[in-house]
């Protein structure tokens, strides 16, 4: 998600396409599921950057959930799974200042060079209560598979997601702390190399799923994860 025309284009062709439930959404559904259970009933629970709105619908039977995306094929489907789908972009996120519990996003930050990647965040700050919950997720810097991945669909010329950057633990850390964050829980997702994408699979969803299953006994896996994440608390 971000904030131009031309982005908007960029993230309604990705979203426009049938989407496969992929290994790291497996492993992102999971602990999202985890964070609704610690959540008090009728939470206000907005995702900065929803895409179709996948976590939403866990929180949208207890709680009230708004998705916030700049594609409108996104918002298509998001709409679904949400109360309130809103388009537009992470810069101004047209809700009042401390009106969610938890704010989160996956897959965002990452698109923005330093230091639109800080303003993004701290719009999120902004939105949320204090003593509120933030969460943000980025790709990691340690994961070997992943930035190998990558440099192949760069040099083919496949990879699809514009501009993107991948973060250290430690980075990620000192991104929510320039915005003012208590930063607490640091975690990764999806230890294991993929076995499916959004658009194509290697193995069918059961088998990956009791696959996904074993990673709670992988140790350290905010240092070689796909995906490292910090749980913050708005001060």
């Amino acid at each position: 998600m971000q904030g131009s025309h031309r982005d908007a284009e960029l993230w309604d062709k990705i979203w426009g396409k049938e989407q496969i439930t992929s290994d790291y959404s497996i492993r992102y559904l999971d602990f999202m599921t985890e964070i609704e259970r610690t959540l008090p009933p009728d939470s206000t629970v907005c995702e900065a950057g929803c895409g179709t709105g996948q976590t939403l619908r866990i929180f949208s039977s207890r709680h009230r959930t708004i998705g916030l995306d700049i594609s409108v094929n996104a918002l298509r489907i998001a709409k679904n799974s949400c109360d309130a789908p809103l388009q537009g972009d992470i810069f101004r996120i047209p809700l009042r200042s401390g009106s969610c519990d938890l704010v989160y996003n996956s897959g965002v930050i990452e698109h923005f060079p330093h230091p639109t990647n800080v303003a993004a965040v701290t719009e999120m700050a902004r939105i949320t209560r204090k003593g509120g919950r933030m969460i943000v997720i980025v790709p990691n810097t340690f994961c070997l598979w992943y930035k190998f991945g990558k440099e192949v669909a760069y040099r083919m010329k496949r990879f699809e997601f514009g501009y993107e950057e991948d973060y250290s633990p430690f980075r990620l850390k000192t991104t929510l702390e320039e915005t003012g964050v208590e930063v607490g829980k640091c975690f990764g997702l999806q230890a294991t190399p993929v076995l499916a994408t959004n658009d194509r699979e290697i193995l069918p969803f059961p088998v990956r799923r009791r696959l996904a299953r074993l990673e709670k006994y992988f140790p350290f896996r905010e240092y070689y994860s796909y995906a490292v994440g910090i749980v913050g608390c708005k001060k």
